[in-house]
């Protein structure tokens, strides 16, 4: 069976880049586990946001330009 969606691709890597780098970066500023993953939440919440709506704004550009 061969699954398209699920072929070998660059952005199965990315929900794990999301977490590291929200934890690093968490970690970075506070020493206690629950205040890191508190702003690891946070971080990792506004940059997948971010991600998405770039990824929206050139969705729309690609589609209606």
């Amino acid at each position: 069976m061969n699954l398209p969606l699920l072929a070998v691709s660059i952005y199965w890597d990315l929900p794990v880049l999301l977490v590291v780098v929200s934890l690093v970066y968490a970690a970075t500023r506070h020493d206690r586990w629950d205040k890191i993953i508190h702003e690891a939440t946070g971080w990792g919440l506004r940059i997948t946001l971010f991600l998405a709506g770039i990824g929206t704004v050139l969705y729309l550009l690609s589609t209606y330009i």
